[in-house]
């Protein structure tokens, strides 16, 4: 075998390895009997998350990694009564290069979820309870939730599809679009630092609205008691009530009628 042909063997086993490594796949499963009304955490350092509920008693999690060092992102779980958490940790260099994870998650229809990570996008079906999320880098998606509302993320847009209590929606950049199904109790805020806000409103909704934008408009389809200029609306709507705040520093503001 010449020079030339050993040089091209060799190339293609190391690329056959790289791929195979890259490719590499590692399941984590369990499932927790439960209650409805309790929690689900995740604490993770890195990865995406993906939560539906269903008409059962347990929380049913699931965690694909993938890449060549997957061995070093360790998942571990933990059961405090109706409480379940699970903690996603990277060992070794926190440059993690090509690798990724996956949480799809299963829970009861009555439960709350606290969910964070570094690094993925957060996705959520249908639900009956509060919602705490946060990610460093990612968008945020949510179904029809009878709850309470705090989602947080640095770069990514938020969609709500609707929501039935309070909500308090940042994005460091990224569009937000909420849509609020019914008298909210307390405060909401919707606030970003780059793209556009749209909230509709139920036609009964009673709040007093705050709204504006650095660079672009702010409209209403609702008649507002107060002060409406270009960039800037406040004033009561049906009477007034909890505080809605919708913010920009870039982009358009939009209230309309659901």
């Amino acid at each position: 075998m010449n020079k030339v042909a050993i040089i091209i063997t060799i190339s293609l086993i190391a690329l056959i390895s790289v791929t195979f490594l890259q490719a590499k796949t590692d399941l984590v499963e369990r499932s927790f009997e439960v209650e409805p009304g309790g929690t689900f955490i995740v604490d993770t350092d890195s990865g995406s998350i993906e939560i539906s509920s269903h008409n059962r008693d347990t929380v049913d999690v699931s965690v694909e990694k993938n890449g060549r060092n997957s061995e070093d992102f360790e998942v571990s779980f933990s059961q405090n009564g109706n409480n379940i958490k699970v903690v996603g940790d990277r060992k070794g260099s926190k440059f993690w290069g090509s690798n990724s994870a996956h949480f799809v998650v299963k829970i009861p229809n009555k439960f709350n979820v606290d969910l964070k990570t570094s690094g993925g996008s957060i996705e959520l079906s249908s639900l009956n309870g509060k919602v705490d999320a946060y990610t460093s880098g990612g968008s945020i998606r949510l179904g029809k939730i009878r709850g309470d509302v705090d989602v947080k993320t640095s770069g990514g847009s938020i969609r709500v599809d609707e929501v039935a209590g309070t909500i308090n929606a940042h994005t460091s950049g990224g569009s937000i679009i909420v849509k609020i199904s019914q008298q909210p109790l307390g405060d909401s805020r919707l606030t970003t630092s780059g793209g556009s806000v749209s909230a509709y409103l139920a036609r009964s909704v009673a709040v007093d609205l705050t709204a504006s934008t650095s660079g672009g408009r702010v409209s209403s389809e609702f008649a507002v008691d107060g002060s409406v200029k270009k960039t800037r609306i406040s004033g009561k709507i049906n009477g007034g009530g909890p505080k809605l705040v919708l913010k920009t520093s870039g982009g358009s503001v939009k209230l309309k009628k659901l």
